[in-house]
């Protein structure tokens, strides 16, 4: 979105990415650390792959998570189902792999190998970076637009700007619904050309209200390419989008 259109509801899809990654990334940290507590204090033994156990994705596709045989210091036959998976499978039937587990917990254990130990951590860290990123920097987006508002509203630079229409703003969508536009034109006092503007998203259709009447904008002194059009003679809060 450019700075002048910025919907209320990013805000809360922002937080809500942000907050999902946090989470995500959350148990990353922790799939590292239960990880590595194995590691540390675990017993090494040597397991066989008796099985490749292959579990589809949502996209069609899948991965193969080998499931390990292996016995433990007390000599009790142990089984161990991978976490992390590949395709193509990593292994095959009948490779034997170094097994880590903890000698008073058997049934926490894994492959050491770079899969066992870190690829879910790796893909947890990831994807949850991803979501925060988008999330935290979509919702800093809208603060931003927000402040910029606030500041238009104290020191902003007048213009009467004619109104041109309000049209459908089919790039928003909210609950199957797109919400309307002003578009408006008018000289920039600070250029001295003429510029169109672009209101911020409303839900009311203000087509006849402002046939053949002008609208207030305000333009930032500092930077003659940021506007607002005001609008809250004609709506109001609920009504922006």
């Amino acid at each position: 979105w450019e700075d002048s259109d910025m919907p209320r509801f990013v805000l809360w899809i922002g937080l809500a990415f942000g907050t999902i990654g946090l989470a995500i990334m959350a148990g990353g940290v922790w799939s590292w650390r239960a990880n590595e507590a194995i590691v540390d204090g675990g017993v090494r033994t040597t397991g066989i792959v008796t099985e490749l156990d292959y579990r589809s994705d949502d996209d069609g596709g899948g991965s193969y998570y080998p499931v390990v045989e292996f016995r433990d210091r007390s000599g009790r036959p142990r089984t161990h189902h991978a976490s992390a998976g590949s395709n193509p499978p990593g292994y095959a039937r009948g490779d034997r792999v170094e097994i880590v587990y903890l000698p008073d917990s058997p049934e926490r254990a894994l492959i050491d190998d770079f899969t066992g130990r870190w690829l879910l951590p790796v893909i947890l860290l990831g994807f949850g970076a991803v979501f925060a990123v988008v999330g935290w920097t979509t919702a800093y987006f809208y603060w931003r637009r927000r402040r910029t508002v606030a500041k238009l509203k104290q020191r902003g630079v007048p213009v009467a700007a004619q109104f041109i229409e309000c049209f459908r703003d089919t790039n928003t969508t909210v609950n199957g619904r797109h919400p309307w536009k002003v578009a408006a034109q008018g000289t920039n006092p600070l250029t001295g050309k003429q510029d169109a503007f672009e209101s911020d998203p409303v839900w009311v259709d203000l087509s006849r209200l402002l046939k053949d009447k002008s609208v207030r904008v305000l333009i930032d002194p500092d930077h003659p390419d940021r506007h607002w059009i005001d609008l809250t003679d004609h709506v109001g809060e609920d009504d922006f989008a």
